[in-house]
């Protein structure tokens, strides 16, 4: 059922994201797929269907692929992700330094954005590794203009610590916890009414 609940997933965020909108027109959503959905084989086509349904401008949709899934297929996902890409969908690749084909999937520039997995911050303050590793990333996807968001920032010494790394994006129970939809609109108009 990973097809169906998929597309049911991705319109219930485009719905969503449509009342965030309201409040900050440039808010985006990013939607999980999963690379079975992608190789059912007209799955941009079901993505451009839904977009044109609800009129969901499609520069603030980014999907989100496991890029441990990806091995062996990326040519097809490739394919058709620069059909999504060149309808203005943005490509982000989750858990990046996880799966086989790391460097291979940042060659061929797939995404658009690379995710660095929340493994490589929980020892960060001990591990000269992960430091080096990150920064190897960022200076890579920064030369082929990918954005690097750093997963897992849990705490306030972590983000001191990986503040002067020139990431693009930080993700992390520091920022919130997940909350319902309500709660985001709350928060987008409280943060609003601040700025004026």
């Amino acid at each position: 059922m990973i097809e169906t609940m998929g597309l049911w997933v991705l319109e219930q965020a485009m719905h969503a994201c449509k009342k965030w909108m309201a409040v900050e027109p440039e808010f985006s959503v990013s939607v999980n797929v999963s690379a079975l959905q992608i190789l059912k084989g007209d799955f941009q086509e079901k993505v451009k269907q839904r977009m044109d349904a609800l009129a969901f401008p499609s520069k603030n949709l980014i999907l989100e692929l496991t890029e441990s899934n990806t091995v062996g297929n990326m040519q097809i996902i490739q394919d058709m992700f620069d059909d999504l890409r060149s309808q203005g969908v943005r490509l982000a690749m989750d858990d990046f330094g996880t799966g086989y084909s790391t460097l291979e999937n940042l060659k061929k520039g797939v995404s658009d954005v690379v995710k660095i997995d929340q493994a490589f911050v929980k020892d960060i303050q001990k591990s000269e590794f992960d430091v080096l590793f990150i920064q190897f990333i960022i200076a890579i996807c920064h030369c082929v203009d990918i954005q690097v968001c750093l997963e897992g920032i849990e705490t306030v010494e972590e983000l001191d610590f990986v503040s002067d790394l020139e990431l693009d994006y930080y993700q992390g129970y520091l920022f919130g916890k997940p909350v319902n939809e309500e709660e985001i609109t709350k928060r987008l108009i409280e943060e609003k009414t601040m700025d004026e």
